[in-house]
């Protein structure tokens, strides 16, 4: 059975109830206008939209919801246990937040990712403008990771002098809250490739 076509039956749809009448511009029950079949399923979040419309601020689709993800994650884990440094006598875990307030402050490059991974979500909301950010979706997961890198070699430059000048032997350790961040900006680079990219429209109907 083929997709009705409104332009050569005559069918059209009611947006409220989904009903089907023929040669009719209004729904006889609920008094709104009645749609094309296309136009019905963009409507209910269905159809592929083209490429100047507007998604709804919640709609996930087309790589949004992987950007959304990616934030969220990276600010839960920034919060989290992010280092230990173990001495023989003890250890000193930190956050990355506290880690960011004393020994690595490009690390607070993290959260600002993070917020402007919402922004962008937020204000991109057509498919061609989803796709005209990947590159920068995918620089800000990149720039985000450099940091993770770089407060890890700041870190180790820290304990390797505390070890020349001590002579105390010092082990770093990568806890939570580090390889969360870590997963969440590789899952804001999955999200750049995806976003904004509008999948080719499978046949609704079997044809027989």
């Amino acid at each position: 059975m083929a997709p009705p076509q409104a332009s050569t039956t005559g069918v059209r749809f009611c947006p409220f109830c989904g009903e089907s009448f023929e040669d009719e511009a209004r729904c006889p029950e609920h008094d709104i206008p009645l749609v094309g079949f296309d136009e019905l399923q963009r409507m209910r979040g269905d159809g592929t939209p083209d490429d100047h419309q507007a998604l709804a601020t919640h709609d996930p689709r087309f790589g949004r919801g992987w950007l959304v993800l990616s934030a969220l994650v990276a600010l839960v884990g920034f919060f989290l246990p992010f280092v230990e440094v173990a001495y023989p006598e003890g250890s000193a875990r930190a956050t990355g937040l506290a880690t960011a307030s004393t020994v690595a402050l490009n690390l607070w490059l993290v959260p600002a990712v993070a917020l402007a991974l919402f922004g962008i979500v937020f204000r991109r909301r057509t498919p061609s403008s989803m796709r005209s950010a990947r590159l920068a979706v995918a620089g800000l997961c990149i720039l985000g990771g450099a940091s993770l890198a770089f407060t890890l070699h700041r870190v180790r430059t820290g304990v390797a002098h505390v070890e020349r000048a001590y002579g105390r032997d010092v082990e770093v350790v990568l806890l939570a809250g580090f390889w969360i961040c870590a997963v969440a900006l590789a899952v804001g680079l999955v999200g750049a490739v995806r976003f904004g990219r509008v999948p080719a429209e499978r046949p609704r109907y079997r044809v027989e």
